[in-house]
């Protein structure tokens, strides 16, 4: 098959690591002489990423979800309240879903990424025959029974499934085995965009965090661990970038740890700002409760800061080997990751060095190159 424009869903184009990808490999794309359109749900003022003007962004609707607002009327105990959000709520997802079926229905030829679960299965309900389907999974589907049903039942008509680790494709492919024979289950992993940082900053007295405001990133956890950390390590400053439903909730919860004036919620961060940060800082710090395929430290990596992270199901094993590039807390422990976290900002000159080095080699791993050109053999059968 042909392949001269590709479709690539989304939900929205704000802030988060789907959609940094959607923007990556969309670029990446039209530079290869592609046409490309990204096919979004939710309209914000702008996208949150840069994306090449060859581009074409086509918004769906002109809503937004409307989630805080509907939480702030169950608050407010006001019936009248509640049902007017409630309703705006249905209104919102009946326009979510029949957006992206007719815009799906509507495309004859090329290829159609499609980036989140609900979009895979419409993709392959509605998607033309004589288009090329391709599904990815960007979260840890945790044997969740409702979604090994609908990979078995409702992914028949995909075409490529594309996983982002060598383990989560073997999973799939055992989940789909007598059930599924025409989706091939192949992994593909995203890529770095090797932006511009100034490496002759010194490193601060300070570490970072980056990621949605969202319990699934479990910061209530790193703000616990930050203040045992404060007790036994002075004059370091913690950094969240990222917004969020929970920000005032976490603000609120340093405060009462007593370790605001540790703490600092940068909020949206430009990404090369953002870069530029974790370049300047000693360690990236990760909590999360579940990842795929974390960018965030292969971008920390990249920038030569060490990351530390629980062990999670999938994700930090394909990043981190323990102790030369970053560390890895093997239980959610809490006093571990302190104990782990303080031998990290406590090593010598030269151990930290190689282990800048040591990142540096393995986000080299993941380059732009090197994903794009498996992209194409995709698109020419060759996966």
């Amino acid at each position: 098959m042909s392949i001269s424009k590709v479709y690539i869903t989304a939900l929205h184009l704000n802030h988060g690591g789907v959609e940094m990808v959607i923007a990556s490999i969309a670029n990446a794309f039209v530079e290869k002489g592609l046409e490309v359109e990204v096919l979004t749900t939710y309209r914000y003022d702008k996208p949150a990423y840069d994306f090449d003007e060859r581009v074409k962004i086509t918004y769906l609707t002109d809503v937004r979800p409307n989630r805080e607002e509907f939480s702030a009327a169950v608050r407010s105990k006001n019936p009248f309240r509640i049902l007017k959000e409630g309703l705006k709520a249905v209104k919102v997802l009946r326009l979510r879903k029949s957006t992206m079926v007719k815009a799906i229905k509507a495309i004859e030829d090329g290829a159609v990424i499609s980036t989140r679960h609900d979009h895979n299965m419409w993709l392959s309900q509605y998607g033309n025959k004589n288009v090329l389907k391709i599904a990815q999974l960007h979260f840890d589907h945790k044997f969740d029974p409702q979604l090994v049903a609908d990979f078995k039942a409702n992914y028949s008509n995909i075409d490529y499934f594309t996983l982002l680790t060598d383990k989560v494709t073997g999973e799939l492919k055992e989940i789909m085995d007598g059930h599924n024979s025409h989706t091939k289950c192949v992994t593909l992993p995203n890529f770095l965009n090797f932006e511009p940082v100034d490496r002759t900053t010194e490193k601060k007295n300070q570490v970072i965090a980056a990621g949605r405001l969202h319990p699934d990133k479990d910061f209530a956890t790193m703000l616990r661990i930050w203040k045992k950390v404060c007790d036994r390590v002075e004059g370091y400053v913690l950094k969240i970038a990222g917004q969020g439903e929970l920000e005032g909730e976490l603000k609120a919860y340093a405060k009462e740890l007593g370790i605001e004036e540790k703490v600092c919620f940068m909020g949206g961060v430009p990404h090369g700002a953002l870069l530029q940060e974790m370049h300047d800082s000693k360690a990236y710090l990760m909590t999360s409760v579940s990842e795929a395929l974390p960018m965030v430290l292969l971008e920390a990596m990249y920038c030569e800061t060490p990351p530390i992270s629980f062990e999670l199901r999938i994700g930090t094993g394909s990043i981190i080997n323990d102790g030369v590039n970053g560390v890895v807390v093997p239980e959610r422990n809490d006093d571990d990751y302190v104990e782990k976290l303080v031998s990290l900002l406590s090593l010598s000159g030269d151990e930290m060095a190689r282990m800048r080095e040591n990142c540096m080699a393995r986000a080299m791993d993941f380059s732009k190159e090197k994903v794009v050109s498996m992209w194409f053999d995709l698109f020419n059968g060759a996966l």
